[in-house]
């Protein structure tokens, strides 16, 4: 037990000192930015907004039912044939 609080001081103390030279780095250390966003940046930068907001989305999509499931709600299952075949039907021509 006490092993495992000195190691969670010691995490925590290199997270605080990775930070505050992060920051030191941006406010201090770093040189000014004399840039512009040209067309084709700017529409990149479109374009990343658009397929992050999109994959977003799907990722909800996918785990809509675990996120029903853990409030309570019941999740629908996939119907199951009469048969009792999981596979579908092939069509032989």
């Amino acid at each position: 037990m006490q092993h495992d609080r000195g190691r969670r001081a010691i995490e925590r103390s290199i997270l605080v000192t990775s930070l505050a030279l992060a920051i030191w780095w941006v406010l201090v250390l770093a040189p000014r930015a004399e840039a512009y966003i040209d067309p084709s940046a700017g529409g990149m930068l479109v374009q990343l907004i658009l397929a992050g907001t999109a994959g977003v989305a799907v990722l909800g999509k996918l785990f809509w039912g675990r996120v029903k499931g853990f409030f309570g709600f019941r999740v629908r299952q996939d119907p199951v044939s009469p048969l009792g075949n999981t596979k579908p039907p092939h069509d032989r021509v």
